[in-house]
């Protein structure tokens, strides 16, 4: 390792070795992503494991008063829960690797699942002084019925909605937003979180959904996540059949676009079309 080998001798024998050497400058990229995104997930944990030592150490030394125990508890169980997060997120991100993570496609009325999303996401920007807006059809006007796995596509749309809370000042627009489209591949769900924060480069769009890529740009410059949630997001987009995009968004921050077939998951959308069945409407 960290040889160069430098090409000469019969033309089949310089082939090798540039190809040691791409081989090479390849596993150094990517050890150190891998070291990037330990570096970043390290992070993550660590801050509310520090939290949690810290309300358990004033309680142990009886610093927190009798009638601050209840609402010490309640910051105590919201950082084990983000860290509960945080944890099924990277095992969510292994299995999509492996290929294991469980799809269960069905027919599914996805206006309910946003309409609720919605509504959790309102109240919890509402307490960060962050202005939310929920760009859904009311009824009777409805969605698209589209056949995806419903608690992978509520967990996308959360995961871009703390992406966009942990990135947008208070005072500053988060939207969500949804509609049914159509292009040369046949009808999809578009799905869309846009943020007032800091944005994205051009240069960042490409790598948005690359654990710890944008980690590694900003450490230090600015309020920034590990890129787990994003990187999921990509992952489960491309599962569900569709994809994650990343762009600019109107209100001055970033945008993150997810593309999903009406008909579902490949695999899905061939049986449904051997049977003769398809996505309602």
């Amino acid at each position: 390792r960290d040889v160069v080998i430098v090409p000469e001798g019969p033309q089949e024998v310089a082939e090798v070795a540039d190809s040691l050497n791409g081989l090479n400058r390849a596993l150094a990229v990517s050890e150190a992503r891998q070291r990037e995104f330990l570096l970043s997930v390290s992070h993550e944990l660590r801050t509310p494991l520090t939290s949690l030592r810290g309300y358990a150490e004033a309680m142990a030394d009886g610093v927190v008063q009798p009638d601050q125990v209840a609402s010490t508890g309640a910051v105590m169980v919201g950082e084990s829960e983000r860290l509960e997060r945080i944890v099924a997120d990277l095992l969510d991100l292994a299995r999509m690797g492996a290929r294991e993570v469980r799809i269960d496609a069905v027919a599914t009325d996805v206006g309910p699942v946003l309409h609720e999303a919605a509504q959790v996401w309102s109240d919890l920007c509402a307490a960060e002084g962050v202005d939310f807006a929920a760009e859904l059809p009311e009824p009777p006007q409805r969605l698209p019925t589209i056949v995806t796995d419903p608690v992978r596509l509520r967990q996308i749309v959360d995961n871009l909605l703390a992406n966009a809370l942990r990135m947008t000042p208070p005072g500053r627009p988060i939207v969500l937003a949804a509609r049914g489209a159509r292009d040369d591949g046949g009808e999809e769900l578009l799905i869309e979180v846009r943020d007032g924060g800091p944005g994205l480069t051009d240069d960042d769009l490409s790598v948005a959904f690359e654990p710890a890529e944008l980690y590694s740009r900003y450490r230090g410059v600015r309020q920034v996540g590990s890129g787990v949630g994003l990187a999921l997001v990509g992952r489960l987009a491309q599962r569900l059949g569709g994809r994650a995009l990343a762009g600019h968004a109107a209100e001055g921050g970033a945008a993150f676009l997810i593309e999903l077939p009406l008909a579902g998951p490949p695999q899905v959308a061939e049986q449904a079309a051997a049977a003769g069945g398809g996505p309602r409407r």
